[in-house]
């Protein structure tokens, strides 16, 4: 396994202080190798109009499809990743709650986004679970593509509405983002999620990253929660369940395309995490993507 890059990257936001939210679009999010991470000192929303793929967000490893809103807090280190030989077509909005719910009078608690982040923070919401998020996201990109009167004030209330809807999804006391713990393991954060179809070896793994295999292994699952074997099991499962939703590609194809070598290790290790078949996942209710599905290990 060679070295991959393993660079965190600052992107800065220019927002208007008089009014500090934009939106960029379309964009569109291709497969392309992951070379780095990187952050914003805002808070990040998107929203998908169609494709699938991952979204890794710190540890967190989110399946998303079309439909689905993506919320990423201030620091938070992420990255997106369509399906292979896929494009996934994203709108992002770009904003400073704080600043804008300032004029309102409203609790300075209640524009934090810091609970809303960290590892007990689920930052893909679909549609089908999170109406009220989805209903305001869309709003706040009608009124930023158009002029409408009173443009400002309609802005500001939409983002005192999705402060109080997100602010249900998390206790505040939920941890702070871990970005000091999982930095260093960055490198092998980045091999895996650009190389989730093929092999893992976690010696390697473990050099990139500047660390004995058994310093390496406690590290992981300290910060993680799961071994890197089930990490990799992980990635490669969530995105064929994103697969199983979004395409009409066979049990077998999603299978091979994702990296595994039978259909039985596939169908066993899906039935493990997912407590369901793939054929039964596929015809299942949509939307249904469990953050706390359990892993395989």
């Amino acid at each position: 396994m060679q070295k991959q890059p393993s660079e965190i990257r600052y992107h800065a936001i220019a927002l208007e202080p008089s009014l500090p939210i934009r939106c960029e679009e379309p964009f569109l999010q291709g497969d392309r190798p992951i070379t780095f991470l990187h952050f914003h000192a805002c808070l990040e929303l998107g929203y998908c109009h169609g494709g699938n793929g991952i979204f890794v967000v710190g540890e967190k490893i989110l399946p998303f499809q079309r439909g689905d809103v993506s919320f990423i807090g201030r620091n938070e280190l992420h990255l997106a990743k369509s399906a292979p030989g896929t494009h996934s077509r994203w709108s992002w909005i770009y904003l400073d709650p704080a600043m804008l719910l300032a004029r309102v009078g409203v609790d300075p608690r209640r524009s934090d986004t810091t609970p809303l982040s960290g590892p007990a923070f689920g930052n893909l919401l679909s549609a089908r679970e999170f109406p009220a998020l989805n209903r305001i996201v869309l709003e706040m990109l009608r009124e930023l593509r158009g002029d409408a009167p009173a443009r400002e004030e309609a802005l500001r209330a939409l983002t005192w509405q999705l402060m109080v809807e997100a602010g249900r999804l998390t206790p505040p006391s939920a941890p702070p983002v871990r970005r000091p713990e999982y930095e260093r393991l960055l490198p092998a954060l980045q091999w895996m999620a650009d190389h989730y179809r093929e092999a893992v070896h976690i010696g390697p793994l473990a050099r990139s990253c500047g660390m004995s295999l058994s310093h390496f292994r406690r590290r992981f699952l300290h910060t993680v929660g799961v071994s890197p074997r089930a990490y990799w099991h992980a990635l490669r499962l969530r995105m064929a369940a994103s697969l199983l939703r979004e395409t009409s590609r066979s049990v077998l194809e999603i299978s091979q395309q994702v990296g595994f070598e039978t259909l039985s290790g596939f169908n066993r290790l899906f039935l493990k995490s997912y407590g369901m078949s793939p054929r039964r996942w596929r015809t299942g209710k949509p939307g249904a993507f469990s953050q706390s599905a359990v892993l395989p290990t």
